[in-house]
Order: C-alpha cells, then sequence, then structure tokens
C-alpha cells in the first residue's frame, strides 16, 4: 500500500512540474506568444494556466461570442476596474470576452470581465471576475462562485452543492422581488451583497445567511433563511457605474459591515477583483547605464489574498 501511495505522489508531482503557463495578449507588439485564448486553449493540456493580458480590445469579436473551454484550464485575467478603485493608474484595464462555457471539470475563472458565464462541468471555480449573468446546465455541481461583481443573475438547473459567497450583485430593479439566484439546491449562499432588488431565492434545502439586502423571500423548500440583514441602506448609490469602493464609502455601521454582506466573513470580496497571489507593485529601472556596469532593477513585489 505504501509503495502505491508513493507511485500515486510522484505521479501527482510530475503532472505539477509539467503543468504550463500560456501567455495570450491580443495588444499590437505584445511578446505573448498567443494573440487569442482559444489558440492558448487548443495548444494547452489539462492542468495549464492561461495568462490573460490586459488590453483595451476584447478578446472575442462581439458582446456574446462564445468560447468553449473543453479541458480543465485555469483562466486569470488582471481584474476589473482598476482605475476607478485607484488600484493602478489611468490607462490600465482589464481583459474582456463575451462568454465562456465550461465544459470540464475543475476548470477555473479568475480575474476576468465577461458578460456571461455558462457553467456545464461539475467543480468549476469563478474567482474575482466581473460577470453579467451565470447559467448552470444540470450536472455542473459543486461550483465556488466567489467574490464576483455580479451585474446580472444567476440561473441554475437543478444543480446542488454550490457555494455562492462574497459577492456583490448589482441588479437594480428596485422595489419588487426578483429571481436573482435561481434553483441551487443543497448549496450554501452566504455574504453576499444584494445592492437594490429584494431577492427571490428559488432554492431547495439550502442555507442562505449573512446576506445585506433589501429583503429576502423564501420560494424554496426546506431552507435554512437565518440571520441576514434586511435593509435599504445600499440602494442609495444603485446606479449602473457603480464601483465597489463607493459602497465602502457609505455610513453602514460597522457591526454590519464587518458581519454581513459581501464585505465580511472569512473571504471578503476584493477591490477590483485582482487575482491572488504576487503582484509587481513597484517597478524601477534605470534609464541608462554605463557600459560594462550593472543594469540594477529594483521590483516590489506584493501579495493579494
Amino acid at each position: 500500500m505504501k509503495k502505491i501511495m508513493l507511485i500515486l505522489a510522484a505521479a501527482c508531482m510530475s503532472a505539477a512540474t509539467n503543468a504550463k503557463i500560456l501567455r495570450v495578449s491580443n495588444v499590437s507588439g505584445s511578446s505573448a506568444p498567443y494573440s487569442t485564448i482559444e489558440a492558448a486553449h487548443d495548444a494547452a493540456r489539462a492542468g495549464d494556466t492561461i495568462m490573460v493580458d490586459a488590453s483595451n480590445t476584447s478578446y472575442t469579436a462581439a458582446y456574446f461570442t462564445n468560447i468553449d473551454l473543453t479541458k480543465r484550464v485555469v483562466v486569470i485575467g488582471p481584474g476589473y476596474d482598476l482605475v476607478q478603485n485607484e488600484i493602478v493608474e489611468e490607462g490600465a484595464c482589464g481583459a474582456a470576452v463575451g462568454n465562456f462555457t465550461i465544459k470540464a471539470e475543475g476548470t477555473v475563472i479568475k480575474g476576468m470581465t465577461l458578460s456571461s458565464i455558462t457553467i456545464s462541468a461539475p467543480k468549476a471555480i469563478i474567482n474575482r471576475c466581473k460577470i453579467g449573468t451565470i447559467s448552470f446546465n444540470k450536472g455542473a455541481d459543486n461550483a465556488i462562485i466567489s467574490q464576483n461583481y455580479i451585474t446580472e443573475l444567476i440561473m441554475g438547473s437543478n444543480v446542488a452543492f454550490c457555494q455562492v459567497t462574497n459577492n456583490i450583485f448589482a441588479y437594480t430593479i428596485s422595489n419588487t422581488y426578483t429571481n436573482i439566484i435561481e434553483e441551487l439546491d443543497q448549496s450554501y449562499i452566504a455574504y453576499n451583497t444584494f445592492r437594490s432588488s429584494y431577492v427571490n431565492m428559488n432554492a431547495n434545502n439550502s442555507t442562505i445567511e449573512h446576506n445585506l439586502c433589501i429583503g429576502i423571500r423564501d420560494n424554496g423548500n426546506n431552507n435554512s433563511i437565518n440571520n441576514n440583514y434586511d435593509t435599504n441602506i445600499i440602494s442609495t448609490q444603485a446606479t449602473n457605474d457603480f464601483i465597489d469602493k463607493d459602497y465602502l464609502a457609505l455610513e453602514i455601521p460597522e457591526n454590519v459591515v464587518n458581519t454581513y454582506g459581501a464585505f465580511a466573513g472569512d473571504s471578503p470580496y476584493i477591490l477590483s477583483g485582482i487575482p491572488s497571489g504576487p503582484v509587481i507593485q513597484d517597478l524601477v529601472v534605470p534609464t541608462t547605464v554605463e557600459r560594462g556596469s550593472k543594469l540594477n532593477v529594483t521590483v516590489k513585489i506584493g501579495m493579494v489574498k
């Protein structure tokens, strides 16, 4: 048995070692080896990471153009609304696509701007993205939807065992109950901020807690809906160009913002969806150097949690 475990461990280490990072950029003059996400995906193997550079031009031809992800890859973009949140200087941008359709189990999407995502395989992870609509097809169970800025809806199809936590839902229909999360059964829906809509929960046998909203109505069966904070305090800035730093400027009582909604809990929402991991915070490169001398480059590295 011990020998078998050692062989399995060695195989896992080998697979991790062989994983590649494939860089994509559609910016003219870029040194990236791939100019489209499709080309990088075609060259990728299961477990590889596709790094998508920031660009002022969408990586798809039209708003709803679809890209199929048929391999278990990690797709990482730079985040979103970076200038508006004073994260970077003017001129920086995100990485936008129309729709991703996830067809491989365990696919991960981080730091991208998307009109929509269709999840057709289990164990997908959608993290720190700016998204319009998330749609589930039957069988796409055990998904994790966390720390995203979602401008429209999550539409399920009898999927189960999902986690929807620490997201900001920006849908802005006022004074009416809206189906913002549909048909996620036996799931955990917690620490979300619903900006200006009353929320219908069309879930069954799910736990719904620590959300910040105007009101929640249970349209399902056997749900546990407890310890949510119903308030209209977040409707005062309910505009389509809402930027999350403005949320922090609202006069929300400290005990509320630390207990309910997207900025509470163990994994709070991150401004601008910058993916977790090391980031270059500052880079100093001399403009000239004496012939034969060393080029002293100073790089300041920070860590996004």
